[in-house]
């Protein structure tokens, strides 16, 4: 009878014993993918014990890498909002002396977050946004590469523009009659059955106010607008959908928050980027700013001959271990197509890692995943967000197929244009037919 507890014991002493810590340097793959266990979503850590995807850790405090964080102004400008700005009932950013919504902030509107907080969780997310939005006005060519696990099945080409009214240096007095938070225009290049069509939208600062969208298609030689309630749905048939954005893109008022809580994360970094290794292009660009120059690596495995894994693995990304808030956002609209969606985001940045969307049934539909570089300061005075690659990717476990949004390589007439002075004309539903030809 004695045999028992010492047997058990053993048995509990074995199953504890814990898989040994990651270090820099090491390949994440079938071999060591216990050591990774929590520290990513389920669903990724699933493709890493399959060989699926297979990534280099990186320690981002050893010498000579950059540090992943937000600029010097940026962070000054956030502690500067200490105390100033609060949540109203309708979930917008107002100002705690006025009650009433700011014309403009920069930095994180809410530099300190109490867990405890009640509304903990929606402070987060404006500050992931007001995070983002910092970057400014954009101009991109890039493509959604939709992919099955027998690898490419479409490329589309797009060159999308944006101008922002609230979170960066530049917008700051920017004549903004229709209480506009950003506009953003579309365009398809390729391929040929596509090229033309073109879709505008404009988000308003009011919270009960819906996105305006337009959309102009080559046959129907007239722009019309279309439902903004509709933008959980996939973009041009791919697993990208209009919410999903730079990583999240749904209007805070929305949807509800909660917070799931804080933890140590492994996310996708560009290795470039924190080397100090990103091309910028300076001004004069077409709409002023810098223009990025992306490295030409395989960014996916469909784009390496030699990788055995899913065609749509990060493959010349890095891993590194971050501090990581997680939130759960419910959507208000019964129609929408997730009934939550987990986001993750980056604790000291804000940035965006990795969602997980789920069903109402609780089945998980959509993984997405963002990688993150660092800032440059090309002259003194500007902060570029850049790197040599940038990855994300929608992954449809319901469809075992994925969308990915690559950048074109090396090409310096490619755009990839930050903090330009994207015309304001350019946003008008009148420019549509003009654009699609």
């Amino acid at each position: 009878m004695r045999a028992l507890p010492i047997l058990l014991f053993a048995a509990l002493a074995s199953g504890a014993a814990a898989a040994p810590p990651l270090r820099d340097g090491d390949v994440l793959g079938p071999s060591n993918w216990e050591s990774a266990r929590d520290l990513l979503p389920d669903e990724i850590l699933e493709h890493y014990r399959k060989g699926e995807y297979q990534n280099r850790v990186v320690d981002l405090g050893a010498k000579g890498l950059r540090k992943l964080e937000n600029p010097p102004d940026f962070q000054a400008a956030t502690t500067a909002n200490r105390g100033r700005y609060a949540l109203a009932a309708s979930g917008s950013v107002v100002d705690v002396q006025t009650g009433k919504q700011p014309a403009f902030v920069i930095g994180l509107p809410f530099p300190d977050v109490d867990p405890k907080d009640p509304q903990a969780a929606a402070k987060i997310v404006w500050n992931y946004f007001y995070a983002v939005w910092y970057r400014g006005d954009f101009h991109f060519v890039n493509e959604l590469v939709m992919l099955g696990r027998g690898g490419v099945e479409r490329r589309i080409t797009t060159d999308v523009r944006q101008r922002i009214y609230d979170g960066a240096p530049e917008a700051r007095g920017r004549e903004n009659p229709d209480n506009l938070l950003l506009q953003t225009v579309a365009k398809v290049i390729e391929p040929a059955d596509l090229n033309g069509t073109v879709s505008l939208t404009w988000r308003y600062r009011d919270a009960d106010r819906h996105d305006s969208l337009w959309t102009y298609v080559p046959g129907l030689r007239k722009p019309r607008q279309v439902s903004p309630l509709n933008r959980s749905d996939g973009f041009l048939g791919s697993d990208i959908s209009i919410d999903d954005g730079p990583f999240f893109d749904g209007k805070p008022e929305d949807f509800t928050f909660r917070l799931v809580g804080r933890q140590d994360l492994l996310i996708v970094v560009d290795p470039y980027s924190v080397r100090g290794e990103a091309e910028l292009v300076p001004a004069p660009q077409p709409d002023g700013g810098w223009r990025t120059i992306w490295k030409a690596v395989p960014r996916i495995g469909a784009d390496d001959p030699s990788w055995k894994g899913l065609p749509w693995a990060p493959v010349s990304a890095v891993l590194a271990r971050r501090p990581v808030w997680v939130v759960e956002a419910t959507p208000k609209d019964p129609n929408y197509l997730y009934g939550r969606i987990v986001l993750r985001f980056d604790a000291e940045t804000l940035l965006g890692t990795w969602a997980s969307k789920y069903d109402r049934a609780g089945t998980l539909l959509t993984s997405y995943l963002t990688s993150s570089g660092v800032y440059y300061n090309p002259d003194g005075k500007t902060w570029i967000s850049s790197g040599g690659i940038a990855v994300q990717t929608a992954e449809s476990f319901l469809y075992r197929r994925a969308t990915v949004v690559l950048f074109p390589p090396r090409d310096p007439k490619n755009a990839a244009d930050w903090r330009g002075n994207t015309p304001r004309e350019l946003f008008s539903p009148d420019v549509l037919v003009r654009l699609g030809r």
